[in-house]
């Protein structure tokens, strides 16, 4: 597993296990990470440890005022225990929460999961248990319905839903990864918006048309069913509920289920967010999760779609927010009124402000390569997985060719043949009784042997070029780094049939400069521009995993064409240089937001400028 150690403390199942439920806790928790200790003859022995670093934590716990007390106290009152400490750091010391909890079997604390939290973790302490609660159905071996196979599907799933602090992409992975996880046909999401639901995404749907009928039956049957109910809604078609026979008619649906999805307020009386709504048109096929299960997984749900929420809100100016409250107020003088937009014009003209432009991209190593094939046909054998460090020219991947191998064999099978055909000759040759019986004349032999000879000649050299090819199919690393390509094993896998061209691994340098791939939005691609050129661009990003601290990169380069796709838009990739020492810890394809500073225009245009520049563009083509 990607960034965990383990130590040996049971059998290589069970080890697997806390693994995966060890990353899966830091992940809903968005902690720092983590570790399980594991209770024998009631002392802790660490068991593993997941985003800490090469250092094993037990050697060096003991230097952290209270904390082999508290461990002791988990073990000894089985309830769960809070502790902060100070970490020194290249950057400096900075304080993280330590929370253990006790992971019990039957009365007695059998492990304990140690969490490392921000001194100020945007989730309170029940709210974490709750989710590591939830965590430890897939996660204890007595729990039958669940295997290993089902607890890896899931931990993929969660990581899945957790990867972006985007609304809009959270919506689209939430649906499209349930979907795929849950077996269920079809998958919609609506957030709350006041007293309404709006529908965000459709599984399966790149783009939803607002008009649709299908959108606005969603979002009334989303609206009843919350009217009635706060508890899970399920109907069949043989007997369906009355507010939803409607729906049942139009979409055919076997099955619905409308889950409510609640808020991680404090309160008993928690808060709907949103609501899930899954329906079924077959009546069984293949793998499908039960309702259930399905409500289990809407409590995961509910902590991505909060975190993407409360990210989202954070990002709006509080400047903004004054600004809409004052002019949300009504004046009673005409003159005062007057007086103010004249005020206002000055202001918005004149005062200089910095022109900002913000969204968000990825992170990926600047040195990387792709391997493709050379050729058509058959994977063979994958010598390497993901992670896994290569040097140039290491052997990645085998192909074989099914018509290569068929005609070598054909080759070898003429060449055999032609020898066969020139030894006979020669025997021949040399008995005078043999020649005469065939009639044929010393003359006519040798040049029959010649022409046999040159027909061995032939095919040894197609044979030999042959054999050329074949070694042409062992795959090689075009440059020494890491293999950073996910899923090696089930996209590789042997006998997959490839095609010439097709990209098969990426090698990557993870040891030097990295490259921030930022998606302008295609609104504000004239001010980025135009600081680019001018080299007055100055970027900033956050990572999903340290927002707490920004970065700084440099605009190298921007791409040829505007790129367009169903989530982001028409935007216009920016790449910006970064230093690898800004992050140490990155991993390729890590989420960020950035923000580009386009240098100093009037507050005004800074504020309005997208209504400014499309009256500009109005006034200039009519």
């Amino acid at each position: 597993m990607e960034n965990s150690t383990s130590y040996p403390a049971s059998s290589s199942s069970a080890t697997e296990r806390w693994n995966v439920f060890l990353e899966m806790a830091v992940t809903v928790s968005r902690a720092s990470g983590g570790a399980i200790w594991n209770v024998q003859q009631r002392q802790p022995v660490l068991q593993s440890q997941y985003q800490l670093g090469s250092q094993r934590l037990d050697t060096v716990h003991e230097q952290w005022p209270g904390h082999v007390e508290s461990l002791a106290r988990v073990i000894q009152t089985g309830k769960s225990q809070s502790l902060k400490a100070k970490f020194e750091q290249a950057n400096g010391s900075s304080t993280l929460r330590l929370l253990l909890f006790p992971i019990l079997s039957g009365q007695a604390v059998e492990n304990i999961l140690e969490l490392f939290l921000p001194e100020q973790s945007e989730l309170a302490d029940s709210q974490i248990e709750s989710s590591v609660q939830q965590l430890l159905v897939w996660a204890t071996p007595s729990s039958e319905a669940r295997t290993n196979s089902n607890a890896m599907e899931f931990a993929t799933w969660l990581a899945h839903i957790h990867q972006h602090l985007d609304v809009a992409k959270t919506c689209y992975t939430i649906t499209n990864e349930t979907r795929l996880w849950s077996g269920w046909d079809r998958l919609s999401l609506l957030l709350a918006e006041g007293k309404l639901f709006r529908l965000k995404s459709v599984s399966g749907v790149d783009a939803l048309d607002p008009r649709s009928t299908t959108v606005s039956t969603l979002e009334s049957v989303a609206q009843q069913a919350l009217s009635q109910s706060r508890e899970t809604i399920v109907s069949s078609e043989s007997d369906p509920k009355s507010f939803l026979q409607d729906y049942h008619d139009r979409t055919q649906a076997k099955q619905v289920a409308l889950i409510p999805l609640l808020g991680r307020v404090h309160s008993s009386n928690r808060e709907v967010i949103g609501v899930l709504v899954c329906d079924r048109f077959e009546d069984s096929y293949g793998k499908v999760q039960t309702v259930e299960d399905l409500e289990i997984s809407c409590h995961h749900i509910a902590v991505a779609l909060e975190h993407a929420l409360r990210y989202e809100d954070v990002q709006v100016s509080p400047l903004r927010r004054c600004v809409r409250r004052a002019f949300s107020q009504r004046f009673v003088k005409i003159i005062s009124v007057s007086a103010l937009f004249v005020l206002a014009g000055f202001f918005l003209s004149l005062w200089p402000a910095t022109l900002t432009v913000t969204g968000t991209g990825f992170l990926e190593p600047q040195k990387t390569r792709d391997v493709f094939a050379i050729s058509n046909g058959l994977i063979e054998k994958l010598h390497v997985t993901q992670g896994e460090t290569v040097a140039e020219s290491d052997e990645l991947l085998t192909l074989r060719s099914p018509e290569l191998d068929l005609e070598v064999n054909r080759i070898q099978g003429e060449l055999t043949t032609v020898r066969q055909q020139i030894d006979d000759l020669v025997k021949i040759r040399s008995d005078p009784r043999r020649a005469n019986e065939m009639r044929q004349s010393s003359a006519e032999l040798a040049a029959r042997g010649e022409e046999l000879k040159t027909v061995e000649i032939g095919l040894q050299r197609q044979l030999d070029l042959m054999k050329r090819q074949s070694k042409e199919l062992i795959l090689r690393s075009p440059m020494s780094g890491e293999v950073i390509t996910s899923n090696l094993e089930s996209i590789l896998s042997s006998n997959r049939p490839v095609t010439r061209t097709d990209r098969l691994l990426r090698i990557a340098d993870l040891t030097g400069d990295w490259i921030a791939k930022l998606h302008v939005d295609h609104r504000d691609i004239g001010p980025v521009l135009e600081a680019y050129r001018s080299q007055a661009a100055t970027v900033t990003f956050l990572t999903a995993d340290a927002a707490e601290s920004s970065k700084e990169a440099i605009l190298q380069s921007v791409a040829p064409s505007v790129s367009t796709d169903a989530i982001s838009g028409s935007t216009l990739v920016f790449d910006a240089e970064v230093k690898r020492s800004v992050i140490p810890d990155a991993k390729p394809g890590t989420t960020i937001l950035f923000r580009i500073d386009c240098g100093k225009a009037p507050i005004g245009y800074v504020w309005f400028r997208r209504l400014i520049d499309r009256l500009h563009g109005w006034w200039t083509l009519r």
